[in-house]
């Protein structure tokens, strides 16, 4: 179950920030902050800034959940999204949407899969189409990951979500049909022949041959 992790944020002037969202994010990135926004429960957003530690601190611990200390008001939030940059390797914005101890939210949720398939040992190979599901669940219930157990699958069969295992209080909240995993028979690529091979395989031309026919 996934905790809250504490962080301190620095509430952020709008009017003190127009202009390009690059050139405002340039400009933080400098001072070791990372720009984001808090959103929801019909309250005007809250752009924020945070510590750049922090920031990957929270990442880290792969946590959904924050509780942010902003001007000495505490708000738990959910993290929906993280931006970043076109390289992939600095963080430029954060979304954070506010949430209640007793609210039932709707987000992601990794498949952890666990055994090894009886069907490998009968050629199969193991493929898994899905990675993450949708479910709603308790704010502060929020699964680290939805363990999934496939070591009784044979080759051609596999697992939905109707057969997933959820925590007491998570619902699923995609197509029960969907397939999330299965073991499928092992395509083997077929042999080429070598050019030796498909050169013994031919009739070798004989030059002059058709001539010598032909003169007889």
């Amino acid at each position: 179950m996934a905790e809250a992790v504490s962080i301190t944020a620095q509430a952020r002037d709008p009017q003190k920030n127009k202009g390009t969202g690059t050139r405002v994010a340039r400009r933080l990135r400098a001072q070791g902050r990372v720009p984001a926004i808090v959103y929801g429960h019909k309250q005007a957003p809250q752009p924020i800034t945070l510590s750049r530690d922090d920031v990957h601190g929270l990442l880290k611990k792969a946590a959904h959940l924050a509780q942010l200390s902003i001007d000495g008001a505490t708000e738990m939030v959910l993290i929906r999204d993280v931006q970043w940059d076109h390289l992939g390797k600095e963080i430029i914005h954060l979304d954070f949407a506010r949430v209640s101890a007793d609210e039932r939210i709707k987000t992601h949720v990794p498949l952890a899969l666990h055994g090894t398939p009886i069907g490998q040992s009968e050629g199969g190979a193991l493929d898994q189409p899905v990675h993450a599901i949708t479910v709603t669940c308790p704010a502060t219930a929020i699964p680290d990951a939805i363990r999934v157990e496939v070591g009784e699958l044979h080759v051609g069969q596999g697992l939905h979500v109707r057969d997933l295992k959820l925590p007491e209080g998570v619902t699923a909240e995609d197509d029960p049909d969907l397939l999330v995993v299965h073991v499928i028979t092992r395509v083997l690529a077929e042999p080429t022949p070598s050019s030796t091979e498909a050169g013994a395989a031919a009739e070798p031309e004989v030059i002059g041959r058709k001539a010598e026919e032909k003169e007889e």
